[in-house]
């Protein structure tokens, strides 16, 4: 069974060392360079959970929902625009949901299995000290056995 923390910080790693020049930061940091991921846990869905840990008859699976923020440079806006779409996309080099079609297990030998859900929030409303970003979140759900 993986943590929240060894969830976070695999997701970290699968996507640093899918696109290289991916600045990941795995906990809440102001971003000082960009592109970048920041790994959140989820706004809560419907029934109020970030996690759920009743999966597979009561105990045997947890479900966590990730959010994956997704920040570029606030530069001229369809230069922006077009750095983020490659991230957000669902192929190519630096496509996200790619990465985490080809490694749903993030690299952990227990079972873990994550994939990307969608893409909300596509706007340039984004900000870390002070700077103005454009963005987007990647809906990103993992299963981890709980056992």
């Amino acid at each position: 069974m993986a943590s929240l923390s060894e969830i976070r910080a695999a997701l970290k790693v699968t996507l640093k060392a899918n696109i290289p020049n991916l600045n990941v930061y795995a906990e809440v940091a102001d971003v000082t360079q960009v592109p970048a991921v920041v790994v959140m846990p989820a706004r809560p869905n419907m029934s109020g959970l970030v996690c759920e840990f009743n999966g597979a008859f009561g105990r045997g699976l947890d479900t966590w929902h990730l959010e994956l923020y997704v920040l570029v440079a606030r530069t001229e806006a369809v230069l922006a625009q077009q750095a983020l779409d490659q991230y957000v996309t669902g192929t190519g080099p630096k496509s996200v949901r790619r990465i985490l079609y080809e490694n749903p297990d993030l690299g952990l030998a227990d079972g873990t299995d994550a994939h990307a859900e969608g893409v909300s929030a596509y706007d340039g409303a984004f900000e870390s000290a002070g700077i103005p970003h454009v963005g987007a979140v990647v809906r990103v759900t993992v299963r981890t056995s709980s056992t």
